[in-house]
C-alpha cells in the first residue's frame, strides 16, 4: 500500500494516513507496568524461547485454497482512498475484455477507504487520540493509553460502504449497498472480488478495523459475497520504551500489544470460516499485510498466545527484542493464512524487486513457499503510471517515473520465479475514463497496450502458476554487490527449469552465464525458450545471455530430448568419426585415397592427416544429410557414403552422387545424454554397423539394435 498517497514526497511513513507525521517520531517510556501476569522487567534474549515445547507439529492451514498464488488486481497503487464504485466497475469491464480475465487475472480488490469512518452502532466517527489510534477505556469508561496491552473498543455494528462512492444498486429487485453490487458484478463476468480491513483497532488510513469484530466482519463479507480478503496490519500509538530501555518502536495499543499478528489472523480466518460454513458458500481466501517493523514487543505477548506453542515458529526461533508471530511473517504465514506480504512496500523504482530488496527477502523465507500458501512480493507497478501529474512535465520527481518496459519485464520475471502473487496496482481503465487533470494540463494513467503485453505474457504466467509451487533458488553465491547479476534456477512441475539472468546494474549492459551443472542439469543439451523474445533453440554446457540494465533474460530448459542433431551436421568441415566399440577405430575408405572407385569402407587407426578419414555431413534441403570424404585423387573425387545392398550388407563409397537419391542420403542423430551418433539410411531405415571391432573390420548397414557398434563418436 502507498502509505501516504498522494504525499507528492512519497516517503514511507510507516502507515500513519491522515495522521500528522510527526507522531512517529514521539516516545513513551512504558513505566505504566506490564500485563497482570507477566514480569514488567523482563529483558528479552537472542532467541526467545516458547513457553511449552510442542509435542506435535503444528499444521499448516492447508484449506484446499489458493493452490497457485492469486492474481487480479488491487485498487491501491492508481486510485487510493478515493476509489469508488464506477472506477471498479470499469475495472472489471477492462480487464475482462481485455484478456486478462482469460491470462489467470481473476480477481479485482476493493482497498481501504471503502468504509465511513464509524460502524453501525454508532452515529459520529470513531475518536481518536494524538497519535492517531483509536482511543480505548477501561470497564468505567474512561480514556486510558493501552500502552500496557489492557482498554476496550468501545465500537460496536458492522462496518458501513461509503454510499457517496459506493451507493446502493438494484439486482434482481434487490436493494444492495455498493459493495454487494461490486461482487454480484464480478461474479457475472466470471471474476472474483476482494475487499480490504485490518487486525487493527483501526485500518491505515484511520477507518474501523476489525480487530475485536472478526464474527460481524466475517459474516458481512461472506454474506455480500466477496471471495478474498486482504488483512492489513495498522498499529498506532506512539514508540515504547521497554523496561530494557529498548526502544520497540511503534506497535500499537491494547490488543495489538498482548495478542500477535498470528493470533489475530487466526481469529479472522476461523471467523471467515464458520461463516461461509454457516451460510452455505465456498471459504475465503485470506491474504495478510504486516509491515517489517510491526515485530511486537516481547514482554507484553500474551503467555498463551497460539504463536508461542506453533512448531514452525519455535523452529524458526525468534531474533532478540521481536516477539513471536508478528513480523517477519515470512516465518509463519502459511500456518493460518493463504499469502502474506513479507516486506515493506515497494514503489515505482525497480530495485524494490532486486536481491538487496524483495527478492533477498523472498529467498530467505522459500520455505513458506507451497500450494496454498504463499510470499507477497507487493503490488506490481508494471503499466502504472504517474498519478500525482503528468509525468516529465507537471511532474519530474523521479521517484514517480513509470517503469520502462525493460524494467516491468524484470519485475514480472523476478515475481514469477518466486512463485509470488501477481496482483496489478495499474489503472486498469480506458484511457478516457482515467483522464487526470491538473494545472492545466490533462493526462491519463490508463495503462498502456505494451504493459498490458508483458502483464499477459502466458509463458512467464505459466512459470509463476506452475502447479509444483516451488519458488526458485539462487545459483552461486550471493551479489557481492548491488549491481552484481543474480542467476535464479525454479523446477517446474513437468521437470523442465526456469532460469533468470538479472542484471542489477543500471547502466551497463552485462553477459550473465550459467553453466548447466550449476543449474543442477546433468544433461549435455537442453532445449530452450527465451520467454519474452520468444527465440528457441538449445543449450549446451553454458546459458548465456546478454542483458540490458535493471533487464532480465529468462529462459524455460526443457528435458533433454532423447536425440538431437550432432553440431558436425552442416558445420562445412570434415570430421572424424569412431565406431562406438572399436577403441578409437575410425570409419575410413577402404583402401585410403588411392583405392579404385566404387569400393567400400572400413574402420582403422585414426591418422589426422589421412583424408580418407575425413568426412563431411552437409546439410540437404529436406533434412538429411550427405556424407562424403574428403579424398581428392584420380580414383576417389569426394565419394559419398552409399547403400548398395540389404541389411548386412556393405555400403560403398560413390564418386557419384545423385540428389533426391534416398539410398545416399541419412539421418545423423545423436544420444542427447551419452553423445553417441547413430547414422540411418533414408532409403532403408537401416543404420550404419560394422561387422566387428578390429582394424579392417568392414562398415555394413544392420536394422537398428542396441548393439554399440552402431554408435558413432565425432573425434574432431
Amino acid at each position: 500500500m502507498l502509505e501516504s498517497w498522494p504525499d507528492l514526497s512519497r516517503s514511507r511513513l510507516l502507515r500513519l494516513g491522515t495522521v500528522a507525521a510527526v507522531s512517529a517520531a514521539m516516545t513513551i517510556a512504558a513505566a505504566v507496568g506490564a500485563p497482570q501476569g507477566m514480569a514488567a522487567t523482563a529483558t528479552p534474549t537472542a532467541v526467545k524461547a516458547a513457553t511449552a515445547k510442542p509435542a506435535t507439529v503444528t499444521p499448516p492451514l492447508d484449506n484446499g485454497l489458493a493452490l497457485t498464488p492469486p492474481m487480479g488486481w488491487n485498487s491501491w497503487n492508481s486510485l487510493s482512498t478515493s476509489v469508488n464504485e464506477q472506477q471498479v466497475v470499469n475495472t472489471i469491464d477492462f480487464m475482462s475484455s481485455n484478456g486478462m480475465v482469460a491470462a489467470g487475472y481473476n480477481t479485482v480488490t476493493i482497498d481501504d477507504g471503502w468504509s465511513l469512518d464509524h460502524r453501525s452502532g454508532q452515529t459520529t466517527d470513531i475518536v481518536k487520540n494524538q497519535y492517531g489510534a483509536m482511543q480505548l477505556y477501561d470497564a468505567n469508561g474512561n480514556p486510558v493509553t493501552g500502552l500496557d496491552g489492557t482498554g476496550n473498543d468501545p465500537t460496536s455494528g458492522d462496518l458501513i460502504p461509503n454510499s457517496a462512492n459506493f451507493p446502493n444498486q438494484v439486482v434482481n429487485g434487490q436493494t444492495v449497498n455498493g459493495i454487494q453490487y461490486l461482487a454480484w458484478y464480478a461474479h457475472s463476468k466470471g471474476m472474483k472480488f476482494g475487499l480490504y480491513t485490518t487486525d487493527t483497532y483501526v485500518t491505515c488510513q484511520g477507518h474501523p478495523g476489525s480487530l475485536g469484530h472478526e464474527t460481524t466482519d466475517a459474516n458481512d463479507f461472506v454474506s455480500w459475497g466477496v471471495d478474498y480478503v486482504k488483512l492489513d496490519n495498522c498499529p498506532y500509538g506512539p514508540s515504547i520504551i521497554g523496561p530494557d530501555g529498548h526502544n520497540y518502536g511503534m506497535q500499537g495499543e491494547g490488543r495489538e500489544l498482548t495478542e500477535s499478528i498470528y493470533a489475530r489472523v487466526q481469529t479472522f480466518q476461523k471467523a471467515l470460516d464458520a461463516a461461509s460454513a454457516a451460510q452455505g458458500k465456498p471459504k475465503i481466501v485470506l491474504s495478510v499485510s504486516a509491515q517489517p517493523a510491526h515485530s511486537g514487543v516481547p514482554y507484553m505477548e500474551s503467555p498463551t498466545d497460539p504463536a508461542l506453542s506453533d512448531s514452525v515458529v519455535q523452529a524458526a526461533g525468534t531474533s532478540q527484542y521481536d516477539a513471536p508471530g508478528y513480523a517477519p511473517t515470512g516465518v509463519w504465514c502459511g500456518q493460518v493464512a493463504n499469502l502474506c506480504r513479507i516486506g515493506g512496500d515497494r514503489d515505482s523504482d525497480i530495485t524494490g524487486v532486486f536481491y538487496g530488496a524483495a527478492l533477498g527477502t523472498a529467498l530467505q523465507y522459500s520455505a513458506n513457499v507451497r500450494p496454498g500458501s504463499w510470499n507477497d512480493m507487493d503490488m506490481m507497478f508494471t503499466g502504472w503510471n504517474d498519478v500525482y501529474g503528468d509525468y516529465g512535465v507537471t511532474d519530474t520527481c523521479t521517484c514517480h517515473a513509470p517503469f520502462t518496459d525493460t524494467e516491468s519485464q524484470t519485475e514480472m520475471s523476478v515475481l514469477s520465479m518466486m512463485a509470488s502473487p501477481l496482483i496489478s496496482g495499474a489503472d486498469l481503465e480506458t484511457a478516457a475514463q482515467s483522464q487526470h487533470t491538473s494545472d492545466g494540463y490533462t493526462w491519463s494513467t490508463g495503462i498502456n497496450a505494451d504493459s498490458l503485453a508483458i502483464m499477459e505474457n502466458k509463458d512467464v504466467i505459466a512459470v509463476d502458476q506452475d502447479s509444483l509451487g516451488r519458488p526458485a533458488t539462487l545459483v552461486g553465491s550471493p551479489p557481492s554487490t548491488s549491481t552484481s547479476p543474480v542467476v535464479l534456477r525454479r523446477t517446474l512441475s513437468n521437470g523442465d527449469t526456469a532460469v533468470l539472468l538479472l542484471n542489477q546494474d543500471p547502466n551497463n549492459t552485462q553477459t550473465i552465464s550459467a553453466s548447466l551443472s550449476s543449474l543442477g542439469l546433468n544433461g549435455t543439451v537442453y532445449d530452450s525458450e527465451n520467454l519474452w523474445t520468444k527465440g528457441t533453440g538449445t543449450v549446451s554446457g553454458t546459458l548465456s545471455a546478454s542483458v540490458a540494465p535493471d533487464g532480465v533474460a529468462m529462459f524455460r530448459l526443457s528435458n533433454p530430448p532423447a536425440t538431437v542433431t550432432p553440431s558436425l551436421v552442416g558445420d562445412g568441415n570434415f570430421h572424424a568419426v569412431a565406431n562406438g566399440n572399436s577403441s578409437g577405430n575410425v570409419l575410413e575408405v577402404n583402401g585410403e585415397c588411392s583405392a579404385p572407385a566404387g569400393g567400400g569402407a572400413d574402420i582403422n587407426t585414426w591418422w589426422t592427416t589421412h583424408t580418407s578419414e575425413q568426412w563431411k555431413f552437409a546439410t540437404n534441403a529436406d533434412g538429411s544429410v550427405r556424407i562424403y570424404d574428403n579424398c581428392n585423387t584420380g580414383t576417389q573425387v569426394n565419394g559419398t557414403l552409399t547403400q548398395t545392398s540389404g541389411a548386412g550388407g556393405p555400403v560403398t563409397v560413390s564418386n557419384t552422387y545423385t540428389p533426391g537419391d534416398a539410398y545416399q542420403e541419412w539421418s545423423v542423430t545423436e544420444n542427447s545424454s551419452t553423445g553417441v551418433i547413430t547414422i540411418t539410411n533414408k532409403g532403408t531405415g537401416d543404420v550404419l554397423d560394422t561387422t566387428g571391432t578390429a582394424t579392417g573390420s568392414t562398415v555394413v548397414t544392420n536394422s537398428p539394435t542396441t548393439s554399440p557398434t552402431q554408435g558413432w563418436v565425432a573425434m574432431n
